[in-house]
């Protein structure tokens, strides 16, 4: 993994380009990111060698019509991936296929969502695949302290745990790639989980199983729409996701490398989600544990005697390195579904805590540094209990428990 924008010293000829899009219901947003997207690329003087690709869900908004309209230098390209079973995975997968038919080179996807990006970012993200082994450009933002929750508690600390990579923000949404990753990336197993949310840990995760270039490339501010009324559901099956790159993995494999980039992923932006939503949402996992207490602490034997507040589980960086541990362990003796159902309420109690948390810390540093040292004991959590992973999870995806999550 290296950080920063350059991926190799020889020059190379830029070639065909595809600027995606993956989308659902976004056409508030779409025009602005494909006009953002437009302007980078005909700064950097690739707008007659790209093509832009929308892979939309059966949009019920007009999203792809709004794509279509924008008058783009570049020619454009729709792509209707249907509603049923599929969801951001099958968007961006259908993105890379694209690519590869006509034969591009590199690969840039943009969330249609995103309301702070800049033109500048295109040449960032293209820079950093711009090299013959396989490659992938992860973004660092700034954001809004209270998001970005699954990428902080989930995501970030499991794969350094587990795969030795130091990733800030390996689910952000805005990638790079060039040719010889996608080719690889349309070969790896392919769980429902990786068609849905699960799509970006699958493709971060893997390229650190396999060894492959992940540069990670400063983006300064995002803002999106917000992501907590899709926690539940995103969560879920980023877990799901991120539980087969970790059986494909064998075993943990802690870093030896020293962080080389600084973190720097809290912005001075501090806006809560919804009152009622998150009341709603906290209740309803409060009646989760309530109604799985037994089974939950089968799962998770550290626990016991943990102090609770509010119907929740007050979970402090360090017991919450330990829930993640015994998640592990839980995948490791084959249960992989229960450890992933419990863990998701054992999450938004982690969310709930950190929360209080960072009200009291207060400047966007300290909260980094927070997050940093939960990324150490998760590593050292998980390091105690030796474990071995052989118990594949199930492909197919099931919600269960978590079926009308919310989004």
């Amino acid at each position: 993994m290296t950080d920063g924008i350059a991926c190799g010293t020889a020059e190379r000829h830029p070639g065909l380009v595809v600027a995606g899009f993956p989308t659902q219901d976004e056409a508030p947003t779409i025009g602005k990111v494909v006009a953002v997207a437009d302007e980078g690329l005909g700064q950097a003087g690739l707008s007659a060698a790209t093509v832009l690709v929308n892979a939309d869900n059966d949009s019920r908004d007009g999203t792809a019509a709004v794509f279509r309209g924008y008058p783009a230098r570049s020619r454009q390209v729709t792509v209707a991936t249907g509603a049923r079973g599929t969801g951001k995975g099958t968007n961006l997968l259908a993105i890379f296929h694209t690519a590869l038919d006509i034969g591009a080179e590199r690969v840039m996807v943009l969330d249609g969502d995103v309301r702070s990006g800049e033109p500048w970012w295109v040449t960032r993200l293209l820079s950093a695949v711009d090299c013959a082994g396989p490659a992938m450009a992860v973004p660092v933002y700034r954001r809004n302290r209270y998001e970005g929750n699954t990428t902080n508690h989930l995501a970030s600390p499991l794969l350094a745990a587990v795969l030795g990579v130091d990733v800030q923000q390996p689910i952000a949404g805005d990638f790079a790639f060039n040719r010889a990753f996608v080719e690889r990336a349309v070969t790896w197993p392919l769980p429902e989980s990786a068609q849905l949310y699960g799509i970006d840990i699958y493709l971060t995760g893997n390229a650190a199983r396999e060894g492959h270039r992940i540069s990670q490339v400063p983006l300064g501010r995002k803002i999106h729409n917000p992501g907590f009324p899709k926690i539940v559901k995103i969560s879920q099956q980023v877990i799901d996701a991120l539980w087969h790159v970790i059986y494909l993995a064998d075993r943990p494999r802690p870093s030896r490398i020293p962080q080389a980039l600084a973190r720097s992923t809290v912005d001075d932006a501090a806006v809560r989600p919804d009152t009622g939503l998150t009341e709603r949402t906290f209740a309803r996992v409060s009646r989760y544990m309530s109604g799985n207490a037994e089974a939950i602490a089968a799962v998770f034997p550290c626990l016991a005697g943990a102090a609770r507040r509010d119907g929740l589980v007050d979970m402090p960086a360090a017991s919450w390195a330990e829930v993640l541990g015994d998640a592990l362990a839980a995948l490791a003796a084959g249960q992989a579904a229960e450890a992933r159902d419990h863990l998701v309420a054992l999450y938004l109690c982690r969310v709930a805590t950190y929360w209080r948390e960072i009200e009291q810390l207060g400047k966007p540093g300290a909260i980094d540094a927070l997050l940093d040292e939960q990324s150490t004991l998760v590593a050292a959590a998980v390091s105690r209990r030796g474990l071995r992973f052989r118990n594949r999870p199930p492909m197919d995806f099931r919600a269960g428990p978590w079926a009308d999550a919310a989004g």
